[in-house]
């Protein structure tokens, strides 16, 4: 029998209080690299607040302490590496960060999502309990995925109706790439045998993250949303901590803009987003059946909406805003405030017109460079990095407007790689990029200081002003941006002849 069916009788208390940790973490793999902790501030936002960044002692490990309420969300990164895990007060943990599997695919930012080895870890400890949950729903997934005859003839249709199509590349059909349909019927029996398995336990946090990383199952095209509704949302209280509740609310609500307030209140939607009355807007929210009755989630779905809808074109970007300035000031949910701050941090930093914040960088020769020296009217600021493959064309593009307007503007780089060594390389083998490069010292911090997304990046600056944050790619319209700069400039130029 599994040490956790033995040891499930212990008593596990999952309390709210505010307490202290002890986080030692070991990286052999990263030797003389900084281990950074993170904890996430909001589930929605994921915005992360930086706790601490500390070099390896002697013995290869660093120690962070710090204070936490209830179960909170942290994170731990190695340079462009991290992993989550979870603490509560009380907790002492002990950890060694690895090295991502061979073929662990980098996001377009440059990370890469790694595992932690827990030392000595107790059965019942919240990330034991997870890691065992998460393990037996990702079984299940995986077995509907080779087992589901619905989704099956679907994919079977869509290869026959497109006999040429190859289901080994990212362009093929987007239905090709499947989501488990699973029945009511199984998911329930789910359910109960993980309530069977679990029992014993006593930890509220848990189980309410289980029934809720359940339910996030029956979504699907045979979903009955009154029926889900009834169950894990009606009369529910909201734990801003669990990331399964967060993400279901986000998934079950994630038509409520565009198949309810645009389709059945456009006008009334479009009014009070220009007369920026949250009041009035959380009114018509609440005509929906399913949030009448519930403010607080009501609330909650509306800051959500706003969020990820700032883009699209159901909103103006700029009343977005405005609202969500408003309702972070008149919201009475000290979580719902945080949120809102993160939606703003998120949505404003970096934008044109905000100065550029400071970065510590060093010229190619090891010496420090103080950036507000090369900031003289327009410049191009490039960032990129040797290991990035798809920066490569933008590169290559880049060179090719540096050579065309040499005179109109500087183009500095500034590379996020690991090492000067790794520049240095790469230089090597690009002796036309004739760019001027820059090394960031703590490309971390880089990265979150300018909310940087994805790489390759390009910032256009008057001075240290932004002008276009971020601005296109030299493959999606850049050049048109530098020769504007040009016409400018002889305007400018013409002007100072006439009036002499």
């Amino acid at each position: 029998m599994r040490p956790l069916l033995t040891a499930c009788l212990l008593l596990l208390f999952g309390t709210s209080h505010a307490g202290e940790f002890k986080l030692r973490v070991a990286a052999p793999e990263y030797p003389d690299q900084a281990i950074l902790l993170y904890r996430y501030d909001d589930l929605l936002t994921l915005r992360t607040i930086r706790l601490g960044r500390e070099l390896p002692t002697a013995d290869g490990s660093v120690l962070f302490t710090g204070t936490v309420e209830g179960t909170g969300k942290f994170q731990l990164r190695v340079g462009d590496v991290f992993a989550d895990l979870y603490m509560r007060p009380g907790n002492v943990l002990d950890v060694t960060f690895l090295q991502p599997e061979r073929g662990t695919p980098r996001s377009l930012s440059g990370t890469t999502r790694t595992n932690i080895v827990f030392s000595d870890l107790e059965p019942l400890d919240i990330n034991a309990l997870l890691s065992d949950l998460n393990e037996k729903l990702d079984d299940v997934l995986l077995e509907d995925l080779a087992t589901d005859r619905i989704a099956g003839m679907q994919a079977a249709g869509i290869v026959r109706r497109n006999a040429d199509v190859d289901t080994t590349r990212t362009d093929r059909p987007p239905t090709l790439f499947l989501t488990p349909d699973l029945s009511a019927e199984r998911v329930d029996s789910l359910e109960r045998m993980l309530l069977n398995y679990y029992r014993g336990i006593n930890d509220p946090w848990f189980f309410h993250y289980l029934e809720y990383g359940v339910a996030g199952l029956k979504h699907g095209p045979r979903i009955n949303e009154r029926e889900l509704y009834d169950r894990h949302v009606k009369a529910r209280d909201i734990a801003y901590d669990d990331p399964e509740q967060m993400r279901f609310i986000r998934s079950f609500f994630a038509e409520h803009l565009a198949a309810y307030l645009h389709r059945y209140h456009e006008a009334d939607l479009k009014r009070v987003m220009q007369e920026g009355s949250w009041t009035r807007l959380k009114e018509i929210s609440a005509r929906h059946d399913f949030l009448k009755d519930n403010e607080r989630l009501n609330e909650l779905v509306l800051l959500d909406q706003l969020y990820l809808n700032q883009n699209s074109k159901l909103l103006v970007r700029s009343e977005v805003l405005n609202m969500l300035a408003v309702a972070g000031k008149a919201t009475t949910y000290p979580e719902h405030r945080t949120m809102v701050n993160n939606m703003l941090w998120d949505l404003t930093a970096m934008k044109p017109g905000t100065e550029l914040p400071a970065m510590r960088l060093v010229a190619t020769n090891g010496r420090p460079v103080d950036l507000d020296s090369l900031l003289n009217g327009p410049v191009c600021l490039f960032f990129t990095a040797s290991w990035c493959t798809y920066c490569e064309l933008e590169v290559a593009g880049m060179e090719k407007l540096q050579k065309e307007y040499k005179d109109v503007l500087p183009i500095i780089a500034i590379s996020l790689d690991r090492s000067m060594e790794e520049l240095e390389r790469y230089r090597k083998l690009h002796p036309g990029q004739q760019f001027t490069w820059l090394f960031a010292l703590d490309e971390l911090a880089v990265r979150e200081d300018l909310r940087m997304r994805s790489l390759p990046t390009v910032l256009l600056l008057n001075d240290r002003t932004l002008a276009h944050s971020p601005a296109p790619l030299p493959s999606t319209g850049l050049g048109a941006h530098f020769h504007s700069t040009r016409v400018s400039m002889q305007q400018q130029e013409k002007l100072k002849v006439w009036d002499d």
